[in-house]
């Protein structure tokens, strides 16, 4: 302590410490997460209107991580939706939910066609819709935020 009252805080530890931690567990938690927020994204759209359209369940198929496909249909596998890993760094999360069946992105992009659905709530932009509400939106973004700040 001085002699005016003051002191001094050597704080070079505590920010190598939370340097560490905001290089190395943040981003492992953040990526984590994002595949969390990607899979309830794709269970989302298949139950919210407008929902994800279907023949033969092919284009809803399951939620998955990663390039292996899970369902039912051996022979339909390559249909089947897949959540990927884009690009990650420190400071770039980008996780991408792609439907690989042929007519995804023709449906999707189908706005105000007169289109005989599979099923009532069935719509275009059943992935988009759902990021420009602000309920799912604040759901994905808080599951990541809920999650980093947790540590898990």
């Amino acid at each position: 302590m001085s002699d005016t009252g003051s002191f001094t805080l050597d704080m070079a530890d505590f920010l190598n410490n939370l340097d560490s931690i905001v290089r190395s567990k943040i981003p492992a938690i953040a990526r984590k997460a994002c595949w969390e927020a990607a899979a309830a994204l794709k269970k989302d759209a298949d139950e919210i209107e407008p929902k994800t359209p279907h023949l033969h369940g092919t284009l809803r198929g399951d939620s998955i991580r990663g390039a292996k496909a899970k369902g039912n249909s051996p022979t339909q596998k390559e249909f089947f939706p897949k959540i990927t890993e884009h690009e990650f760094s420190s400071s770039i999360i980008s996780i991408l939910v792609t439907y690989c069946a042929p007519y995804a992105a023709r449906w999707h992009e189908a706005v105000g066609e007169a289109i005989n659905w599979s099923e009532p709530g069935v719509g275009p932009k059943y992935l988009e819709a759902k990021m420009a509400r602000d309920d799912l939106r604040s759901k994905y973004f808080g599951l990541i935020a809920d999650r980093i700040k947790a540590g898990e």
